[in-house]
């Protein structure tokens, strides 16, 4: 049964123009299930009850003084604590709206390094990118400095800066999971 309900997700998912995450899909049939909404602006996306209240949200920046970083939005605050398990899908969101996002380029909680993490090593359909840090260590090209503050004190990294998962930008071939919440009806 299990094998059975996995071909069907491949199958929708592909049927809709894109890969979507097994997970994220289920994290998007469970939110429609609720009646939660997406609202995705200029520098956030959130996650909204059927009473528009703000259950979740992420925040992203482009300071430019962390760098280039390959013209990357940094993440700058996130809490799903009122909607819990469903920041996974608001980080998907917000790397398929900004077209490529880092984490947070001076402190990173654990459960968000947990999240980048988790896109390093199990997620194919997002691709990391390495970023260099401000002092050209890496490449001699400038667009691709970025602050490394996050990744030099990844104290489960356990190498170097460039080792960690957050010394990178995150981005996303097209818009699947932003166009499956469209086609429901759940961008507000």
């Amino acid at each position: 049964m299990k094998l059975l309900r996995e071909y069907i997700r491949e199958l929708l998912t592909e049927r809709r123009g894109g890969t979507i995450h097994p997970k994220i899909y289920d994290m998007i049939v469970r939110a429609d299930e609720k009646g939660y909404k997406v609202r995705a602006g200029n520098y956030s996306v959130v996650l909204i009850d059927s009473s528009d209240n703000i259950i979740a949200h992420l925040g992203w920046d482009d300071d430019p003084m962390y760098g280039p970083c390959l013209k990357a939005k940094h993440v700058t605050n996130a809490s799903a604590e009122q909607a819990p398990g469903f920041g996974p899908l608001l980080y998907d969101v917000a790397i398929e709206v900004t077209g490529g996002l880092t984490p947070d380029r001076t402190t990173v909680s654990n459960a968000a390094r947990d999240v980048w993490d988790y896109y390093y090593t199990a997620r194919p359909d997002v691709k990391a990118i390495q970023l260099d840090d401000l002092t050209n260590y890496l490449t001699a090209e400038e667009e691709d400095n970025c602050e490394q503050l996050s990744a030099e004190e990844d104290s489960q990294n356990g190498g170097n800066w460039d080792d960690s998962v957050l010394s990178r930008k995150y981005v996303k071939q097209g818009r699947p999971v932003y166009n499956e919440l469209r086609s429901r009806g759940m961008i507000a």
